[in-house]
């Protein structure tokens, strides 16, 4: 291997943005390795280095952002390339794409490793990143299910819903267990979060997500929201809302009378009969019933996990599926048997049933999730068989942080939708009039570094939502929680 200091040998690591010697990437996968193996060195390489950025003055014109491709291409066709590159799963694609990387059937076969001890939503998600192959292997990864309230099904008398139950099902049974309880309170069938969201857009991509749909195309600079496609998702879920079988209309109170203990948890706090959320939840629901005999009015109740709807011909599609940091051997190392075996190490079980990962991520492994699973109570085959959407909305997520600007796309969306869901507005004319707004955002007029000149961004204050967990070194945040 490449020589390294002392005596060492070297195992060079690229990872896409961060320093050399990244406390994330050590902390998180290659500490404990080193420690195992300690006649081995372990070198973190970014490919854009953000410690050149620390002293610069953001308006100067040294301040100029690299292109990250550009930047890890110089990692594997260098004088000294990578062996392991840890990346996110777009630029895995882009990287794979580019011949970057090994395909690892062939090391898999030679070690006796099996796909089939990873969960199928890794599995799948995985190789459709490789058109078909299977380029890289994850530690972990976040999922989401539906959770019901077993007991209000059967006081209800309906029946409670199934694993691989469309979308259409799943709203016929929201509109059947909706109703009131012994208190004369109303309970929706379903909500989409398990606290009143700010962003009914943001609430909804479990069910836009699949769908596949794109709010605009920034190189047509065109709106994409005035389809078929869209109409039948606004005008559903309205009818939807005003059935009162969904709790879409209503926003979070910034003031309560009375204390909360659930802090607005609407399945905890018994106001709607099922709901969307991650794996991590069942630890939440798990610990209210410990306290019950603690929570004033509260009293436990039994629930259940299966997987989230699908849409017809999207079937085995789901939404909250991500993938987490990807592993994979570098194609111009010249030490791939080294760089599978720390591939190997780092998403054994081994390490997996170490706990290490994020509280808010599943290991990726059907063993260890097996483990957790019953150590939370939910059912894992809830949370392994859909695999990834297309990442749709995140790309146009990226694209207003790289444009803060276009911000207004959604918060114009999201006031018109407010409207529909209040019966205040058609759903056809609210499409109509995102499209003709948003067109102004997508045209400019641009100043000269390309950023809209009127309208300002966010208030600092105020928090951007974002739907479902994504946890590596710069970006941590919570499932269904503001940042």
């Amino acid at each position: 291997m490449t020589p390294g200091s002392g005596n060492e040998d070297t195992l060079r690591i690229g990872i896409l943005t961060g320093e050399a010697g990244d406390r994330y990437y050590r902390e998180s996968y290659t500490d404990i390795y080193e420690y195992t193996h300690p006649d081995l060195h372990i070198e973190i390489v970014p490919a854009i280095d953000t410690t050149r950025y620390r002293y610069l003055d953001p308006d100067s014109e040294h301040y100029q952002s690299k292109a990250p491709l550009e930047e890890l291409k110089k990692l594997i066709e260098g004088d000294n390339p990578v062996d392991v590159l840890i990346l996110d799963p777009e630029t895995l694609r882009s990287a794979i794409d580019s011949g970057w990387t090994e395909e690892l059937a062939p090391y898999m076969k030679r070690t006796g490793e099996s796909t089939d001890e990873f969960a199928p939503a890794v599995v799948e998600g995985l190789k459709e990143l490789g058109g078909g192959e299977l380029h890289g292997l994850v530690s972990d990864y976040t999922s989401s299910a539906l959770y019901y309230n077993v007991d209000w099904f059967e006081e209800k008398g309906v029946k409670p819903p199934e694993d691989d139950m469309s979308w259409e099902e799943v709203f016929a049974l929201a509109r059947a267990a909706s109703g009131e309880d012994e208190q004369g309170e109303h309970v929706y069938g379903l909500s989409f979060t398990h606290t009143l969201a700010e962003d009914p857009l943001w609430a909804i991509r479990p069910y836009t997500d699949p769908l596949g749909l794109s709010i605009f195309d920034l190189k047509k600079k065109e709106m994409t929201v005035n389809t078929p496609e869209w109409l039948e998702v606004w005008t559903k879920l309205a009818d939807m809302t005003r059935e009162k079988a969904l709790p879409l209309a209503l926003r979070p109170e910034s003031t309560t009378e009375s204390y909360d203990p659930f802090g607005g948890d609407l399945f905890l706090g018994g106001k709607t009969a099922m709901v969307f959320a991650d794996s991590s939840y069942a630890a939440d629901l798990q610990t209210a019933s410990r306290n019950a005999e603690r929570i004033e009015g509260f009293e436990p109740f039994k629930w259940r996990t299966v997987t989230l709807p699908v849409h017809p011909g999207r079937e085995g599609i789901g939404a909250g599926v991500k993938l987490g940091d990807t592993f994979s051997i570098a194609s111009s190392s010249s030490h791939k048997e080294e760089a599978w075996e720390f591939i190997r190490f780092a998403t054994s079980d081994r390490i997996q049933a170490m706990g290490l990962h994020d509280a808010y991520r599943m290991p990726s492994r059907l063993s260890a999730i097996a483990r957790e699973a019953e150590k939370n109570g939910y059912r894992s085959e809830a949370f392994t068989q859909l695999r990834p959407a297309e990442p749709i909305a995140e790309r146009e997520d990226q694209a207003v942080q790289k444009n803060p600007q276009l911000w207004q796309i959604g918060e114009t969306g999201r006031t018109l939708f407010q409207r529909v869901l209040q019966g205040e507005l058609p759903a056809k004319q609210g499409l109509e009039q995102w499209e003709n707004d948003g067109r102004r955002w997508l045209g400019g007029p641009f100043t000269e570094d390309g950023t809209l000149t009127f309208g300002d961004p966010p208030p600092s204050g105020l928090p951007r939502v974002v739907f479902f967990e994504k946890t590596n070194k710069n970006n941590r945040v919570r499932t269904q929680k503001q940042t």
